[in-house]
């Protein structure tokens, strides 16, 4: 009789430890949240966030970050500059030396 119930135990944490083994591969390899698309995403967290303080310094380089938060002609007149922006109404030619 005991032997039955130590073998019904064991059959149950098999089926138990199988079951989690599985669980884990399917979020590794299956899921929509896998690891290569993890670390996919990681890299392009990575680079935008790069992206974002080059952006910033190249703005402190001319304007602070805050006269052109707080003063919108500066803001108007940096992206005008530098970043060839226009109105609706205008068109913008940009001479380019060689």
């Amino acid at each position: 009789m005991k032997k039955e119930i130590f073998q019904g135990k064991i059959f149950w944490l098999t089926l138990f430890g199988v079951t989690i083994i599985l669980f884990i591969l399917y979020l590794v390899f299956f899921s929509d949240n896998n690891l290569r698309k993890r670390r996919e995403l990681d890299k392009k967290i990575e680079n935008l966030e790069k992206s974002i303080t080059d952006t910033k310094n190249k703005i402190e380089n001319n304007y602070s970050y805050d006269q052109l938060k707080k003063d919108s002609s500066k803001l108007e007149q940096y992206g005008r500059e530098n970043l060839n922006m226009q109105k609706n109404d205008e068109d913008v030619f940009i001479v380019v030396y060689e």
